[in-house]
Order: C-alpha cells, then structure tokens, then sequence
C-alpha cells in the first residue's frame, strides 16, 4: 500500500508539473495567438496558401500548419490547428491525414531538450516532418480512402463566436480558457499513466518482465534500460522519456547515435497521453482515430528506416 501511495504522489506532482508549468503556459499563449489571428481571418489566408502545397500529401492548410505547431512548440499545440479543422468541417479525410501527420511526427518539447545531449534537434525535426507526410499520405488516399468519405465532418457546426474580427483581449480570455479546459480533461490521464510507470518501476515488474523475455530482447538487440524508455513513452509521453533519458544519461553516457536511432520511436504522440490530449481536445478525431494510429505507425517505421542509414 504503502509504495501505491508514494507511486500515486510521486506521478501527481510530475503531472501537475508537466500540466500547469509546461504544457498550459504554451498551450494558452498558441490558443490566444490562434483566436487572434482567426479573428483577422489571418489563418484562412495562410491555410488557403499553404493548400495547394500539401494537397498533394493529403493536407489542407491547417493540417500543415498543426505539424508545423507541434514541430516548433509542443505536442499540444497542434490542438488549436485542429479544432480549427473541426470548427470548419474539414473533410474526414483531411483531418485524418493531419491527425496521423501530427501523430508521426517530432514535437519540440521533446526534441529541443536533446541538444545537450550533443543531437542535432533539427534533424529530429526535419525527421519527423518526412514521417508525417508519409503517414498523412497513407492516411488520406491509401488506408483511408475506401474507409473514409469526404463529406464533411458532422462533429462540430461552424464556431460563429470566431467568424468576426476579435480584439487582442478578447482573444487572450477565449485562448487561455480552452487551454484551462484541455489541460482539465488531460490531467486524470497524465496522472493514472504517470503513476503506472512509477508502479511497474518500484515492484520489480519490468526486471521480471526483461527476465522472462530475455531471448527475445536479446534477438532484438534491446536491453532493459531500452524496454523502461519504451515503456515510459507509452505510459507517460514523450517528455517523461526524454526526461527519463537525461537522468540516465547523468550515470550511463549514451552515443548520440544511439539516441538518434532511437528517436522515431520514442519522440512522438503516439502513447496514451498524447492520443488523450488530442482526443480530448478535438472529440472529432475520435471517429478517424484507428485510420491515423495505422497510418502514423507507418510514418514512424519510415523515420526509423531514414535514421537507420545515417
């Protein structure tokens, strides 16, 4: 009982660290920043530039610009972009393709903290746009074109409260509310998957788990402190990876090229926390969530495969 407690303590203070010092700062500055420049009609203009560039891909404008915010900011300021798609009845395709395209790649938050690790964050970066153009590809006119219509999403009506002109504080008290009510519906997840991690690592279960698999991991090539990364990324994110990975970095120095390698399949939004995020935020994505995870899962085997040869 008593380690249940102490896991449970533990991944609520992480979690309300990670919620209200990391993510909730960014989120209500990218929000505001957003309903601002809606409110000029400044995102149809670069959503109606940008179309023509990565239709190709299966992207609209604000599919691009929702993997240019998660590349640049964090994994949750795609969350603006898209409930934009949402609010405009983007087509179920397209927004397919961006949700498997912000799925797939790199975010900042994760990518940034690497370079004092001696990685290149850009080519992280530029590695995981590669992958989200290949999922978004797969995702709009491979595995979802039979799946997927391209009517228009039934989800969400027009927001009319965006469709005039915002003055700056107007848009400042709407941004930093929908921050608030995404950062509400996130935190329980956070936490119940933050104190698993901390459960599996104080019980011996992964050491148990890492026995009985030995030859499989060893086939693999992977080790445990490999199976931990992989495990806290899934459970907890991203950053909770990453941050694993520079507290071990500290006792056990790891090559840059190992990391590298290694960061297609750690440095994305595909786990729990970041899925939660997303869905949470924009319940539209909930109806094209299984074409985009299959069709992230293919750009990430892509990042891996481009990284393999450097």
């Amino acid at each position: 009982m008593t380690i249940l407690i102490t896991a449970i303590l533990d991944a609520g203070r992480s979690a309300v660290d990670i919620a209200i010092f990391t993510f909730l700062p960014l989120m209500i500055v990218t929000f505001s920043l957003m309903r601002y420049l809606e409110g000029m009609s400044a995102l149809r203009w670069i959503g109606g530039k940008a179309n023509p560039l990565f239709r190709l891909f299966g992207l609209d404008g604000f599919g691009a610009l929702a993997v240019i915010q998660l590349s640049l900011v964090s994994s949750a300021a795609p969350v603006s972009a898209l409930s934009l798609m949402a609010h405009k009845r983007t087509s179920e395709r397209c927004l397919a393709a961006a949700f498997a395209a912000v799925l797939a790649a790199a975010p900042a938050n994760a990518s940034f903290p690497l370079a004092s690790l001696g990685v290149d964050p850009g080519l992280i970066i530029v590695n995981g746009i590669c992958g989200a153009l290949v999922a978004s590809t797969l995702a709009c006119w491979m595995v979802g074109r039979r799946s997927l219509s391209a009517k228009i999403c039934s989800c969400y009506k027009v927001d009319e409260s965006v469709a005039v002109r915002l003055d700056l504080l107007t848009a400042i008290n709407r941004g930093g509310a929908d921050a608030v009510r995404v950062i509400s519906a996130i935190l329980p997840v956070l936490v119940i998957s933050l104190a698993m991690v901390r459960l599996i690592q104080s019980t011996g279960a992964l050491s148990a788990f890492t026995s009985v698999a030995l030859p499989l991991l060893q086939l693999l090539g992977a080790s445990q402190q490999d199976v931990l990364f992989f495990l806290t990324k899934c459970l907890a994110g991203s950053s909770a990876a990453v941050t694993l990975l520079l507290d071990v970095h500290k006792e056990l120095s790891i090559p840059p090229e190992k990391i590298i390698r290694g960061s297609a399949f750690l440095l994305n939004p595909l786990d729990l926390p970041g899925l939660s995020i997303l869905i949470a935020s924009v319940p539209a994505l909930r109806s094209v969530a299984a074409i985009a995870i299959v069709s992230a899962l293919a750009g990430i085997l892509v990042r891996t495969a481009l990284l393999s040869w450097l």
